[in-house]
């Protein structure tokens, strides 16, 4: 006589699917031959499930249960709520998974921790595509602590061409220190801010963290102690020599000698006489691409002046392009940041501020190199080798440091001028 157990397992038949994926299912939703419980969350709720699938779908299960010293019986896994984990579970077998606002974050966790490079990708694309005013700066969070390149350069976009609303929100006050630095840095070099308002908005966090921490009392020596060397990438040169008496010398935040720095730079400023030098008479909407590869330009100039931002071209449809800008005296690198040139209704090129003022020695030369990934960009034509103005003159030059391997020459191509104090 057959038993009952066998019966029921032959009428429900359902072995007979025609997906492997919903055979694991029913394997695991009926908990049949599982060989491991996993103790998910602080409460340790019950996961039981097959180290087989596990150790198919992930690198560091499969070191977990097949590695030199391998888990048995219960494994606990405190750092994860059981419904994230079931979830998780069920996405190794049978690859789907609904991503959601609420648990997207705690999936990625998940995925980053155990090398599940799928639900990684469908994490990161459910991001990319729900970035909005109200979220970023939790995305961004995300974003560094997992070390995802690509979606911190997306959400520094992003905050580039919605700074005043960024900067407005309350959720930027709660945003980590290696995010806001990253932000910060964004921001003096897109300049869409005024000073003041970037200056306040970092008291405003500093303030935050400390009073969540229980401080009173707070003196401008503790916000300084929280914000440490952040606080100097405000473009404090910026502002107006009212302003910085007002918000900036009165406050503790900076040291003495700090507030006599930028008090110097901003009256130099003022007395200094700004030179642009085109270095095209044509700029033309082309089909000029940007793969990541090279373009650059050398100069030099006849007098000792001030490089304070490079002139890049904008692309000529809706979108941005991302990438680095390199500024080489001879063959050394003297300045390395990150770029984002944003598209702009009739607007052909975007003034990219330096994180640094560069010192340009005359009859010195100097490379200007970037590399950036986008769509199609203007470029530059009919070009001026030497340019005069206001007694400065600028003689451009083929690049000298490296190759230019993205077409840029001194005939043609992308790079449309510089901005010195002279």
């Amino acid at each position: 006589m057959s038993s009952p157990l066998l019966l029921c397992t032959m009428s429900e038949s359902w072995q007979h699917s025609e997906s492997f994926a919903v055979t694991n299912a029913h394997m695991l939703d009926a908990e049949v031959l599982c060989d491991v419980t996993i103790l998910a969350g602080e409460d340790k709720q019950e996961v039981k499930c097959h180290r087989f699938i596990l150790a198919s779908r992930s690198p560091v299960l499969y070191t977990m249960f097949c590695g030199s010293l391998p888990e048995t019986g219960v494994v606990e896994i405190p750092d994860v709520e059981a419904s994230v984990f079931r979830q998780v579970v069920r996405f190794l077998y049978n690859g789907e998974i609904q991503v959601m606002p609420e648990t997207v974050m705690a999936l990625m966790y998940v995925a980053k921790k155990y090398d599940i490079k799928l639900l990684t990708d469908l994490c990161k694309s459910f991001l990319e595509k729900e970035i909005a005013v109200d979220n970023v700066c939790t995305i961004i969070d995300q974003a560094v602590k997992f070390d995802e390149k690509d979606l911190i350069q997306q959400c520094l976009t992003f905050v580039s061409e919605r700074s005043d609303q960024v900067f407005k929100s309350d959720k930027i006050m709660s945003i980590s220190p290696e995010a806001l630095r990253l932000v910060l840095q964004q921001e003096k070099e897109a300049q869409s801010l005024q000073p003041e308002e970037v200056y306040g908005t970092c008291k405003k966090w500093a303030k935050n963290y400390l009073t969540k921490a229980g401080k009173e009392n707070m003196t401008g020596e503790d916000l300084r102690q929280h914000l440490g060397g952040m606080i100097l990438l405000v473009d404090f040169a910026r502002m107006s020599y009212d302003d910085y008496t007002d918000m900036v010398v009165q406050d503790d935040i900076l040291s003495k000698d700090e507030k006599i720095q930028f008090l110097t730079e901003i009256r130099h400023r003022r007395c200094k006489r700004t030179v642009f030098i085109n270095r095209f008479n044509k700029v033309q909407k082309t089909n000029w691409n940007h793969g990541g590869r090279q373009d650059g330009i050398s100069f030099k100039t006849s007098k000792n002046v001030i490089l304070t931002s490079v002139a890049l071209y904008r692309p000529f449809g809706p979108g941005s392009l991302t990438g680095t800008m390199e500024i080489l005296e001879n063959q050394k690198i003297v300045l390395f940041q990150n770029v984002t040139v944003s598209y702009k209704d009739k607007e052909q090129h975007e003034d990219i501020s330096l994180i640094e003022r560069i010192s340009i020695r005359e009859g010195v030369i100097y490379s200007v190199r970037q590399r950036l990934k986008g769509g199609y960009s203007y470029s530059g034509t009919s070009n001026k080798k030497t340019v005069t103005v206001n007694h400065v003159q600028v003689e451009f030059m083929n690049l000298k440091a490296g190759k230019s391997d993205n077409g840029t020459s001194l005939e043609q191509g992308q790079i449309h001028g510089l901005t010195f104090e002279a």
